[in-house]
């Protein structure tokens, strides 16, 4: 019997060792720039039509990455040629909108407007490296509370296998009372 209850302690404490050291490499793997990159570009000369200050207008961007961030290079009106001052509009770079504020005098005309755009990219060969390490995480805690299960059981077991003389006809507590 202890025999068996070693042999399990070997086997839980050898899983425990894999499972710390197949930690480590995963992490190591999702902190390093393989996981992770981000994408840059600019684009030129969008056109974004009918502009007003009711419905913020978002850049052709956001339907390729919708988690861009947007920087503004320039605005200017497409048909005029004009450059609005910045009083003109509310820029939001995450998200990449405009919105024209109430007093503009370009409100419901067509914007040319050239920004720059950067996209975390969260894995370079398409593996959500953020996803990986939350799901890798609940494996490693869901399988340490199956081993404590495990090694309560087998402490029972064990215990047991020691109380058990203890009630037994010919050697239990029951022989010390006439004595």
């Amino acid at each position: 019997m202890s025999k068996r209850v070693v042999e399990s302690v070997v086997l839980v404490m050898g899983v425990i060792m894999l499972v710390l050291i197949s930690a480590l490499i995963v992490g190591s793997l999702i902190g390093s720039d393989s996981f992770s990159s981000t994408l840059t570009g600019t684009n030129t000369n969008e056109t974004l039509t009918s502009v007003d200050n009711v419905t913020a207008s978002t850049f052709d961007i956001i339907t390729t990455y919708p988690l861009a961030t947007c920087t503004l290079d320039s605005i200017y009106n497409a048909t005029t040629g004009e450059i609005p001052t910045a009083t003109n509009y509310t820029f939001t770079g995450y998200g990449c909108t405009i919105i024209l504020s109430n007093v503009s005098e370009f409100n419901e005309e067509d914007l040319n407007v050239t920004y720059g755009y950067s996209v975390p990219q969260q894995s370079v060969g398409g593996v959500d490296a953020t996803w990986v390490g939350t799901q890798f995480g609940l494996f490693i805690v869901a399988l340490l509370g199956f081993l404590a299960v495990i090694g309560v059981i087998i402490a029972i077991v064990w215990l047991l296998s020691y109380i058990k003389p203890l009630f037994s006809k010919e050697g239990g507590l029951q022989t010390f009372a006439g004595n």
